[in-house]
């Protein structure tokens, strides 16, 4: 299976082969090198070595084909670009894929929630209020010997979790939490009211990865 750091040092060379390419009239040796080791990276001939999201991962194989379709254009001005829009797609999918990692059903609900802590960098209040538990009640869940949240508080600290990572590209600390609490124009209603029903969790992330769209 692909690991979390193979993942994370494969979106690091995404990332300097895509500022090589901007810089670049053709596309360098390096940028070839990188594409061509797409498959042998994420185990593109056995899909499941890689554990991620079903959309994600056909939308980051599907980026690799055409990365790899795109070095074959006889003129170089085509293939420069072709091969531009093919590796940024790749790179929105890995960056999609690493950033959700963390928030995993496999993941200790303790980190995740430490995490969110330190995303929000505000008073504690604020996250308690959107857990729907008290100070005390969180900063027990937070402590090393503290209690382990019961299943429908860890699945809505995941929800919070993941949302928040989201919001934290277009928004402050402060932004994220009264971004909670606006009446959202596609949801019809506040996010923080959807906390209620599990149900409504994807929905709710959606709402937060379009908002991080529109300031990408």
């Amino acid at each position: 299976m692909t690991t979390d750091s193979e993942l994370d040092a494969l979106l690091r060379r995404v990332n300097e082969a895509t500022k090589l390419l901007q810089r670049s009239k053709t596309v360098p040796d390096e940028v070839v090198q990188l594409i061509d080791s797409f498959e042998p990276a994420l185990g593109a001939a056995t899909p499941l070595r890689l554990q991620a999201d079903p959309y994600l991962t056909t939308t980051l194989w599907a980026a690799a084909l055409r990365a790899e379709k795109a070095l074959r254009h006889d003129r170089a001005a085509d293939r420069r670009r072709e091969v531009r829009v093919a590796l940024e797609q790749f790179r929105q999918a890995l960056r999609d894929i690493t950033e959700k990692q963390p928030y995993g059903d496999d993941t200790p609900v303790r980190d995740i929630l430490a995490k969110t802590v330190e995303t929000i960098a505000a008073p504690q209040k604020g996250l308690a209020e959107l857990l729907g538990v008290s100070v005390r009640q969180l900063q027990r869940w937070l402590a090393e010997d503290g209690p382990e949240p019961a299943a429908d508080d860890a699945a809505r600290i995941r929800a919070v979790g993941q949302v928040v990572n989201q919001l934290r590209h277009s928004f402050t600390g402060p932004g994220v939490l009264a971004w909670f609490y606006r009446e959202h124009p596609v949801l019809g209603q506040r996010p923080a009211e959807l906390l209620d029903d599990p149900l409504r969790y994807p929905q709710l992330l959606g709402a937060a990865t379009a908002a991080r769209a529109m300031t990408a």
